[in-house]
């Protein structure tokens, strides 16, 4: 399967009975062998009967919803486009950009959103989605000279965040390796989540992440946007999961998901209530899936099977879905519980892809959960 696929579905959880029970639209990224990205639409409730139901648009990059989600922002050839949720409708009239067009992230409190292109590029932009024009970018320096090197900075991961997207965060490194070829005892990278103003471009806040050496492996930074928009989850130390608060400039909290203080996160996602932390990890010394209640730290869930990917709650917080690569399983949250879960029988959903014809078949099945 050559082509990235965005792959939207009902997904229905099915009783041993012919009924069925509405809850949120799945949809996915996909490409190749891999699921690169799981969601649940915010508002929309599609009905499917027992079996299966198929429909998807071709979509070279993750999208988002927009402000007020009636829409989801993707792109084609190097193209924004958006994609009506009620009519299934694909909504043209964006400028074709020169390359393709990387991770979209939409403001939430305005139809704005933002992406940079797939070329070594360290300029992002910025579209309103009324006009369906190119308003805005930041840019940021290619390459300086320090300490008798020539370091390149290379732009990773970025968001709006603040409760009026008065913020962007932009999580960046600076290397000394990339431009020149230098002895391998002197080399050095060193990461940041830089948050800057919107509109002035200014910075306002740099929080240092870690430093990778010949001697030194840090790389812990996956991260979430928490849902009040001023604070962020951060993977930012082995094993924990770090609380910012953007306004006051501090870390204010910390989950401890794992007493090994060299695990990272395969995926962090918090539920619409801000009272729940998923997280996956799918090597082999350590796979499994777990919830944390954020206010007393205390395990909900665990289930230790299988190198589970990416998380994702449902919107009402009764499921919960994740990945083993082209397989996507849903689960009862198992929010509600007040102990951890050991095992349990659910009937469950498998989603795996068909080649033959790009498209992914939904089948209804029992599995016993352990």
């Amino acid at each position: 399967m050559k082509n990235i696929l965005l792959t939207i579905f009902l997904a229905v959880l099915a009783s041993t009975s012919t009924n069925a029970i509405d809850i949120d639209t799945l949809w996915y990224r996909y490409s190749e062998t891999d699921v690169l990205s799981l969601d649940f639409t915010p508002i929309e409730f599609w009905e499917v009967q027992q079996g299966i139901k198929e429909f998807f648009v071709p979509s070279e990059t993750i999208g988002d919803y927009n402000y007020n989600e009636e829409y989801l922002v993707f792109a084609q050839d190097s193209t924004p486009k958006l994609l009506d949720w009620q009519t299934r409708e694909v909504v043209e009239g964006f400028g074709k950009m020169e390359s393709k067009i990387e991770r979209i992230k939409t403001a939430k409190s305005k139809n704005e959103f933002m992406a940079k292109l797939s070329q070594d590029s360290n300029i992002i932009y910025f579209w309103d989605i009324n006009t369906k024009q190119l308003i805005d970018n930041i840019n940021f320096v290619y390459s300086f000279e320090k300490n008798n090197y020539k370091w390149k900075k290379t732009v990773h991961e970025y968001g709006y965040v603040g409760k009026n997207d008065e913020l962007i965060y932009v999580i960046t490194d600076d290397a000394n390796d990339v431009i020149e070829n230098i002895n391998p005892m002197f080399r050095e990278n060193h990461y940041y989540v830089n948050f800057y103003s919107r509109e002035t471009k200014e910075l306002v806040d740099s929080i240092y992440s870690f430093t990778n050496t010949n001697e030194h492996y840090g790389g812990f930074n996956k991260m979430q946007v928490m849902n009040d928009r001023t604070k962020i989850a951060w993977n930012h130390n082995g094993g924990e999961i770090n609380f910012y608060d953007i306004n006051q400039k501090r870390f204010y909290d910390k989950l401890v998901f794992d007493e090994r203080d060299f695990i990272e996160a395969s995926d962090i996602k918090l539920n619409k209530n801000n009272n729940v932390i998923g997280i996956t990890k799918t090597e082999s010394c350590c796979r499994y899936i777990k919830l944390f209640d954020i206010d007393s730290k205390n395990l909900i869930y665990q289930f230790g099977k299988g190198s589970w990917q990416n998380i994702a709650f449902s919107n009402n917080d009764n499921f919960l879905t994740s990945n083993i690569s082209p397989i996507i399983v849903l689960f009862p949250s198992h929010i509600s519980t007040t102990s951890v879960i050991d095992h349990s029988d659910n009937n469950n959903f498998t989603i795996s892809p068909n080649p033959a014809t790009n498209t992914i078949n939904i089948k209804l099945k029992w599995i016993r959960i352990y």
